[in-house]
This record gives C-alpha cells, sequence and structure tokens, in this order.
C-alpha cells in the first residue's frame, strides 16, 4: 500500500503517478484552501494533520511518502515504527545547513556549486534519518531560483519512481 501526504497542489504526487502507472492508494492533505491539481483532485481526502496521523497508524505496512507534506510527523508515529519517507531538494550530506525549509533558496545564497536531492527516511529530526537515495545537481551559473527548484523537482520525480518501483514490487510487474 502507497499512502502520500502533501500540503500544497500535489503536483510531484500526480506527476509520480502518471510516470509510474500506479495511483496511491490514499493521498491525504493537511489543508482545505489553496489548488490541488486537477489530475488527483478526485483522490484527495482533505483532514487535519491530526486526523492524518491518527489515520496512517491504521497502515503499519504502508509505505508513506511525503511529497510536499509541510508538517513535521510526530515523536509518537516515528515510535509506531511506520514506514515514512521524504524527498529533500538540497544536498544534506555535504552541506547539513540546508535542512529544513528553503533548501534551494540557501543554496544560491551559499554561492553552492552543486546540491542535490535525497531521499531518507523520517525520523525525530527534520529532514533526518537515514539516506535511502542521494543525487547530486550543477547549479548553473545563472541559476534563479525557480530553475533550480524546477530542476530538483524532475529530479525528485526520477528519484520517487525509481524508489516506489522498488519498494512496491512494481519492477516485475
Amino acid at each position: 500500500m502507497w499512502v502520500s501526504l502533501i500540503s500544497q497542489t500535489g503536483s510531484e504526487v500526480a506527476a509520480i503517478q502518471n510516470k509510474l502507472g500506479i495511483k496511491p492508494d490514499y493521498i491525504f492533505r493537511d489543508r482545505e484552501d489553496g489548488e490541488i491539481n486537477p489530475k488527483i483532485k478526485n483522490q484527495v481526502k482533505i483532514m487535519s494533520h491530526k486526523g492524518i496521523m491518527e489515520q496512517i497508524q491504521n497502515w503499519p505496512n504502508a509505505i508513506i511518502t511525503l511529497n510536499g507534506y509541510l508538517r513535521v510527523i510526530p515523536d509518537k508515529i516515528i515510535d509506531t515504527g511506520l514506514k515514512i519517507y521524504n524527498v529533500h531538494p538540497g544536498d544534506i550530506v555535504k552541506y547539513p545547513s540546508l535542512k529544513g525549509i528553503h533548501p534551494q533558496k540557501k543554496a544560491l545564497q551559499m554561492g553552492l556549486e552543486e546540491t542535490g536531492v535525497v531521499i531518507h527516511e523520517v525520523d525525530k529530526t527534520v529532514d533526518g534519518g537515514e539516506i535511502i537515495d542521494y543525487q547530486t545537481y550543477k547549479i548553473k551559473k545563472d541559476e534563479n531560483l525557480a530553475g533550480l527548484i524546477n530542476e530538483l523537482r524532475l529530479i525528485s520525480i526520477d528519484m520517487w519512481i525509481k524508489f516506489l518501483n522498488k519498494k512496491l514490487n512494481l519492477e516485475d510487474v
């Protein structure tokens, strides 16, 4: 079972399911306001962060992906042993200061020549946990924030597809 948690439009999970060829079993969003990508709008269940956390506890064997979910997972949920994964659009392997919000902006402000994308297990620390996959990206000399965000988003979608193929045993399907 694949469960996707979103806070924003869900465009990442829409692109992933389109390329992967399967839909998440559930997509939960923690807010009512704002647009939802039309490709997933009918799949999205809206509920509070607390309600989502209560719901996902019912699926101890689910693969839970944070696809633009802008909330910290409570320690009591982490302690249940749920398999929760996040993509972070910053090279937190080389530059731990890129953890947290706005890693793309931080990378540009720091004048980094490269950054990256990381898939990691979610633990009790923000953008902590075991690194599952990692890919670097060379920042172009004239790269602006919007361009960097888009490039890292494209990389993250491909990484999610590779990850989910393996985790959901789709490679043989």
